[in-house]
């Protein structure tokens, strides 16, 4: 809470993979905005791939990252997009840190990021103020408990299909 109200930062990370002790981000991006929800920044940052990390192919087809964008020396190391991301969360906190799915995926590249990069507090959205917010679990409840709130998007075989980009389609646009 600031000042009695919620400001939140709404954010989305693109990996090599699944797996935060095994894979990397290559890029963060957040919103942050003001008590009533307007956008009052935003940030959009990117790292070339580490030596040490093999990318799986399924994720570089999802995020659009190429083998020349894995390897552009313009783009910061891991080491250096881990500080600018500290220093990101530092700047914006206290805040409602919100995404899609980011308890259980982004907030662990978040820790397994900075504790890799030798950053001391690896749980900046939990404390000094902080909270998070799930919206995957926002979307899991309003299907039980309000299930005529939204348009429910459906497979082929009538299964409701619970990705974002499927609940909300058209509404994101990756930015390079």
């Amino acid at each position: 809470m600031v000042g009695g109200a919620s400001v939140f930062v709404f954010y989305d990370f693109e990996t090599t993979g699944t797996s935060p002790a095994f894979d990397q981000p290559l890029q963060f991006a957040a919103i942050r905005t003001d008590d009533d929800l307007n956008p009052v920044d935003e940030v959009n940052i990117r790292c070339r791939l580490s030596p040490h990390i093999l990318p799986a192919p399924w994720a570089m087809a999802v995020t659009g990252v190429t083998p020349s964008m894995l390897t552009d020396q313009s783009l910061p190391s891991l080491y250096e997009f881990s500080l600018e991301l500290r220093n990101r969360i530092d700047a914006w906190s206290p805040a409602v840190f919100a995404g899609y799915n980011s308890i259980s995926f982004d907030e662990n590249f978040i820790r397994h990021t900075l504790y890799q990069n030798l950053h001391p507090d690896i749980y900046l959205t939990q404390f000094n103020g902080n909270t998070r917010f799930d919206l995957m679990l926002a979307v899991y409840a309003c299907w039980v408990l309000a299930p005529d709130a939204l348009e429910w998007p459906q497979d082929g075989l009538g299964s409701v299909i619970f990705k974002l980009d499927a609940l909300a389609p058209g509404q994101w646009v990756h930015r390079s």
